[in-house]
C-alpha cells in the first residue's frame, strides 16, 4: 500500500475496529429507543452523540468501500502467502 508505509494488517485493525464502533454505537441508538429513553433530555443527547460517532466511524467504512481500500485490503488478507525459492514461506 502506498498511504505512508500503513500495513494490510493495520488498516485491517483500522476497518475492523471503525466497523465494530459503528454498529456499536447504532445498537446503543436501539437500545435508547426500545426503552423510551428518547423521550427524555438526556436519551435525546444519547442517541445524538452516538449518531455523530456512528457517522464517524461509519464514514470511514464508507469512505474506505467508496475508493475500494477495503477491497483491497480484504484481497491481501486472503491471499495465500508466498514461498520463497528454498520451499519456506517468509518470516
Amino acid at each position: 500500500m502506498s498511504d505512508g508505509g500503513k500495513t494490510v494488517w493495520e488498516a485491517a485493525t483500522l476497518l475492523f475496529l471503525c466497523l465494530i464502533l459503528a454498529l456499536g454505537t447504532l445498537g446503543v441508538v436501539i437500545w435508547a429507543m426500545v426503552r423510551g429513553l428518547i423521550l427524555t433530555l438526556d436519551g435525546l443527547l444519547l442517541v445524538a452523540a452516538c449518531l455523530v460517532f456512528a457517522l464517524a466511524f461509519g464514514g470511514n467504512v464508507a469512505w474506505s468501500l467508496h475508493t475500494g481500500e477495503a477491497q483491497m485490503v480484504l484481497k491481501e488478507l486472503l491471499r495465500k502467502p508466498r514461498e520463497t525459492s528454498n520451499g519456506n514461506r517468509p518470516l
